[in-house]
């Protein structure tokens, strides 16, 4: 979108122009604004989260770093697991019971409310940010959430209701995985994004549930089909 955005006032769109500077807010960038590059025109109005916890590995953690400044958004990575913590720790409170992951000898039933808690609060953090971050940045705007559930997720149920399937848009909401992957290639090899290759070979998965020697969760295996299975459907 920058990159539209950019071309079209390198055009002199002025329909564009004046949208752009509406949107960037002309009391930070001055009445004349027209982005150099859409590198820097990301940096102004898209803001990016990696929001992490004990399970999350530390190339995940990278790769979002590598390509939030590929982009040029304003990027912020955070550690959740307080928040998590507190949310088990008033369960147990009330029940005098404290669940556990599967890998640790927990139930289905543990297993699965321990990630869906995670999840949820990924929700509530990014309606959270997308509300105060410009805010930090001494800028009176707010911002539209942007979803990342893909139309394979959907259609198998593999989700976890109001969390990355709960978004003000959600740019890939109709997108199978299968699609999406020969998009990431694609934006690799014409937009001058080198980083997506190692999204590519990355193995799908939603790191909510700890590491251990044995296991790694896979979301191909969870769900006992390939994304390219479902692609048929």
């Amino acid at each position: 979108m920058c990159r539209l955005v950019v071309d079209a006032c390198a055009r002199d769109d002025q329909q564009t122009i004046d949208d752009i500077r509406r949107c960037v807010g002309e009391s930070q960038v001055g009445p004349d604004y027209i982005p150099k590059s859409a590198h820097e025109l990301a940096g102004h109005i898209f803001y990016t989260s990696y929001m992490g916890t004990q399970n999350s590995s530390a190339e995940t953690r990278a790769r979002a770093n590598d390509l939030a400044k590929a982009i040029g958004s304003y990027h912020v990575a955070l550690c959740m697991d307080t928040v998590v913590a507190a949310i088990v720790a008033l369960f147990t409170l009330v029940t005098s019971l404290t669940p556990q992951y599967a890998v640790h000898g927990g139930s289905n039933a543990e297993n699965l409310a321990l990630q869906n808690i995670q999840a949820r609060l990924r929700m509530l953090l990014a309606y959270l940010f997308a509300a105060l971050l410009p805010w930090a940045r001494g800028r009176q705007k707010s911002l539209l959430v942007l979803g990342s559930a893909n139309v394979d997720e959907a259609l198998r149920g593999y989700l976890t209701k109001y969390d990355c399937s709960s978004a003000d848009l959600n740019p890939i909401g109709s997108i199978s995985k299968s699609d999406l992957r020969r998009y990431i290639a694609y934006a690799r090899d014409h937009m001058e994004l080198s980083v997506l290759d190692a999204f590519l070979h990355a193995t799908p998965s939603a790191e909510l549930v700890p590491f251990t020697n044995g296991y790694v969760q896979s979301d191909e295996v969870e769900m006992g089909m390939s994304y390219d299975e479902l692609s048929v459907f």
